[in-house]
């Protein structure tokens, strides 16, 4: 990389060309970055790491909480693409929700969406025409995107939906607040024109659905239990952040009470479900049914399964539909009428082709009709292979980066644990160029593979930007985050 010699760091900002009617943020604020005199650019590495500690940006890794690597310069979105976004998130989202009842009324559609017998038989007992009502979904939809391509629409693709334990509702807004007050104003007295903005505050999105939902049921007090498995010594440390948010903000305006509690402290009394002393009216869950069922058979089962059929749970049992094959059933022809606003939007196109690994005929990327099973394996290049329902990013095989022999037994592993693993058209991550500092205490600018998460109310959304080396983006995987900020 180039040497940059009036501020004594190895690396200097990308020389990028200006184009008529398109601002480059990403050469605006390196060049002023790279402005700053090194000391203090030092200074901002230590307060980002200092704050980011006492505010917990952490991650816990078997008892240990590791800070999470905060980058000090942001990305910048758009207005038209916050827009385009947001319309796309409450689309697809629209969509997602009515998957269960798709799932309830179709065997082939439960063939896609395999659950355990024990997982069919909660759904069942619980999801009432009421629950149409509303639906009770909080969820993040992780996707990719070349925030600065001049074609950015034709670059966003749509990986995943996560609805259960939705990660980041404590981590955007924070990584938000510390750059804009940490490294903008600092950024701006280098060039005034650098003026950007925070979204929506998620916490607050995420509080307003779970009012609604409150409303919607009936519930008239607002106790609301913040519930996941506290014997885990890893995993996102969000939870107590969020709880204290809620109560400090929201406890006295809407006389709310935020309790975090282990699902198996609750228990049922007189039909009501009950955490110690107090009434629960809704419970934000950190757990999936499976993870429910790990945790034994007491009587805490009883009281979650009534909060399920009285829809009092965020997010709603309908949450559990979240595989990464139900962008098969949204790409299906025969739902075509049911999802049709994603299909006559356009939106489809972000969608990759996806397919629970199986031996049938289907149709191919490209439309034709084709043996399932020999396309993979003659298209090892043009695919990844991930696990159903798996999450933090593990189990994912990348065909262009692994040898045939590997591929082919994990199209075998597949065929043997039905439902469990899909197929997806690769689709290729672009990478965004950062300051860090280096094991010697250089600041440098490297490379990183760089995707989103997106979480949309219709009053707003939020967008988690997260960063790696490795071409498989994730925090739990000692990824970092980058703020995503307005331009």
């Amino acid at each position: 990389m180039e040497q940059a010699d009036h501020v004594g760091v190895k690396a200097a900002a990308t020389r990028l060309p200006r184009s008529k009617g398109i601002k480059h943020w990403d050469c605006e604020l390196r060049r002023a970055f790279l402005s700053i005199p090194e000391r203090e650019l030092k200074t901002i590495f230590k307060e980002i790491y200092h704050v980011s500690k006492e505010r917990e940006f952490t991650y816990e890794r078997e008892g240990r909480y590791d800070v999470i690597n905060l980058l000090p310069l942001p990305l910048v979105a758009s207005l038209e693409q916050i827009r385009y976004l947001h319309r796309t998130c409450l689309i697809i989202k629209n969509a997602m929700s009515k998957l269960i009842d798709l799932y309830l009324e179709y065997t082939e559609v439960r063939e896609v969406l395999p659950l355990t017998d024990e997982e069919d038989a909660w759904i069942k007992d619980t999801w009432t025409r009421q629950h149409r009502k509303t639906r009770g979904i909080w969820s993040r939809l992780d996707f990719h995107f070349d925030i600065y391509h001049p074609n950015w629409k034709d670059t966003i693709t749509f990986f995943e939906d996560n609805s259960v334990a939705v990660g980041g509702n404590h981590y955007v807004p924070t990584a938000e607040e510390l750059i804009t007050k940490i490294v903008l104003p600092r950024l701006r007295k280098i060039d005034k024109n650098i003026r950007l903005e925070r979204n929506e505050d998620i916490r607050t999105l995420l509080c307003h659905e779970i009012l609604h939902q409150a409303e919607v049921i009936g519930r008239k007090s607002l106790n609301i239990a913040f519930a996941e498995d506290r014997t885990l010594t890893s995993g996102i440390t969000e939870f107590p952040s969020l709880a204290e948010f809620y109560n400090e903000k929201f406890g006295r305006k809407c006389e709310m009470r935020t309790f975090m509690v282990d699902p198996r402290e609750l228990y049922l009394k007189k039909g009501e479900v009950y955490y110690k002393n107090h009434e629960i009216d809704i419970i934000y869950r950190d757990f999936e049914l499976y993870e429910l069922f790990k945790m034994g058979k007491g009587k805490h089962l009883n009281a979650i399964k009534a909060a399920f059929r009285k829809n009092q749970v965020m997010s709603s049992i309908a949450g559990e539909i979240d595989h990464k094959s139900c962008w098969e059933v949204l790409r299906d022809r025969r739902f075509a009428k049911v999802f049709r606003r994603l299909w006559d939007s356009g939106i489809l196109r972000h969608i990759p082709w996806t397919k629970i690994i199986r031996d049938i005929r289907t149709d191919s990327p490209s439309g034709e009709n084709v043996e399932l099973l020999n396309y993979i394996r003659k298209n090892k290049d043009s695919l990844i292979l991930k696990p159903n329902r798996g999450y933090g990013g593990y189990g994912i095989v990348i065909g262009k980066d692994t040898t045939q022999q590997h591929w082919d037994e994990m199209i075998d592993r597949g065929c043997v644990e039905y439902g469990k693993w899909i197929a997806q058209e690769y689709r290729k991550v672009s990478t965004k160029t950062f300051p860090i500092l280096d094991e010697s205490g250089y600041i440098v600018f490297e490379e990183f593979y760089t995707v989103y998460g997106l979480a949309g109310t219709p009053e707003g959304i939020g967008i988690l930007g997260r960063v790696s080396k490795k071409k498989v983006v994730n925090v739990a995987q000692k990824g970092g985050i980058v703020a995503v900020l307005r331009g």
